[in-house]
């Protein structure tokens, strides 16, 4: 079992931010949620988190119903990666890291040689294991994102819930943090804005427009110009790699 909404739905202040929508990853598939701004991408990720609860429908962890299921073991098996994730205090990356295990401390402490391993295993898996000692603030954009992937593969979860975690990467770092998320040996949902990312890392996308569910499938699948045109509001053309995934040339000034 995995983590999934079951045609989940959220008024907030009266507004129907997400309508009926419903998503079952496959366990270790890399689901992309896309639409425009507004569509309710990251209302979908706050209902998946348990964050807030629906307004009908359910949200399930291994098919417990996620409002009955203890934070602490939420946390334990979900963690997440938000669009500005910062911190005010001079903390390292070693410390960022191993924010990750507070999910795993009890009264006594913890397990102290678990903690280190999965700290040092996550500092490993996102190639931050030399700049450990290095303040989080003087890293670059692309590190200071790995690092909070770090912190959250030290959750030792089985789900990874990111919403936009290439926002304001340059082109290199976008493809590095997406390539590192799709290495995982975890399932993951992530909101993007760009539908080529999209098409190259994700297996899956579900694509989102005024809080309901249009299209979902694979990228190849989805992503035609008549979609693109449809919810986007923009002409584009669509061609295919080696591998069949699609490749998206937007048409400047052409009307749809």
């Amino acid at each position: 079992m995995t983590l999934d909404a079951r045609t989940v739905s959220w008024d907030r202040g009266g507004r129907l931010v997400v309508d009926g929508v419903s998503l079952a990853p496959a366990p270790g598939e890399t689901v992309g949620l896309l639409g425009p701004n507004g569509s309710g991408k990251s209302s979908l990720l706050r209902l998946l988190d348990g964050v807030v609860r629906p307004t009908a429908g359910v949200v399930a962890l291994d098919g417990r119903d996620l409002t009955r299921v203890p934070r602490r073991e939420v946390a334990r098996a979900v963690a997440v990666v938000g669009q500005h994730a910062a911190t005010e205090v001079d903390l390292t990356v070693r410390e960022v890291v191993e924010l990750g295990r507070l999910p795993h401390r009890t009264s006594f402490g913890g397990d102290r040689a678990a903690d280190e391993a999965a700290v040092a295993e996550a500092l490993a898996r996102t190639g931050l294991t030399d700049k450990a000692e290095q303040l989080w603030r003087r890293l670059s954009g692309g590190e200071q994102q790995r690092a909070h992937i770090a912190r959250a593969l030290a959750q030792q979860p089985r789900e990874l819930l990111l919403d936009e975690p290439t926002n304001h990467l340059d082109i290199r770092h976008q493809l590095d943090v997406l390539d590192l998320v799709t290495r995982l040996p975890v399932t993951t949902v992530v909101a993007l804005h760009d539908l080529n990312l999209a098409a190259m890392f994700c297996d899956t996308v579900l694509v989102l427009r005024a809080g309901r569910a249009v299209a979902a499938g694979t990228p190849a699948a989805v992503l035609t110009p008549e979609l693109i045109a449809d919810v986007y509001g923009v002409a584009a053309e669509v061609g295919h790699d080696a591998e069949g995934r699609p490749s998206i040339r937007y048409r400047v000034g052409v009307r749809v």
